[in-house]
């Protein structure tokens, strides 16, 4: 398992996003949980078999957005058991359509999505393949959006602003 914290040191802090778990899985409601996109301390997690993309996405997440907590495993089990044991904690997910192992991302966040684990989660599927069927799979697994590879920091930039607003209709419609 491939576990890269290379510029960052432990969050010791509360990792409370600010938002109160329901006990809910996301089922595709428009409901979720305030979540700090613009907090550059946030959490982020990279699930991706490829080391040479997780490694450009990882630098543009920290030298292009200033993110200063990024992760990366290679595999979805080891992703499943970063959130798993780490309730709550991350704040943003880039997950790999396909592995070469076997599984996909999809799954991934499907079976994060039946244990509870989407609560307070941004994910993103990265491919290299951004057809409408993919991205349809991705969105109705949860995933906000899809991030096509090779990596464009204006695409990614424009992702995360879709998200920011996302979230910030959301808490402003739950009032």
């Amino acid at each position: 398992m491939s576990n890269d914290r290379s510029n960052s040191t432990p969050n010791t802090e509360s990792t409370n996003t600010g938002s109160t778990n329901t006990g809910s899985t996301n089922t595709g409601s428009t409901s979720r949980p305030t979540v700090r996109l613009d907090d550059r301390q946030a959490p982020v997690l990279i699930v991706d078999d490829n080391q040479q993309y997780a490694q450009v996405l990882k630098r543009i997440l920290e030298q292009g957005f200033g993110y200063l907590n990024v992760s990366h495993v290679a595999d979805t089990e080891s992703g499943f058991e970063q959130i798993r044991s780490q309730p709550r904690h991350f704040v943003l997910l880039f997950v790999d359509y396909r592995f070469a192992g076997g599984g996909t991302g999809v799954e991934l966040l499907q079976r994060l999505d039946r244990e509870g684990l989407m609560q307070g989660l941004v994910a993103f599927l990265i491919t290299s393949e951004p057809t409408p069927e993919n991205q349809r799979a991705a969105t109705e697994a949860g995933a906000l959006g899809v991030v096509a590879k090779p990596f464009d920091r204006a695409e990614l930039g424009r992702q995360l602003e879709k998200a920011r607003r996302a979230f910030e209709v959301e808490s402003k419609e739950s009032f």
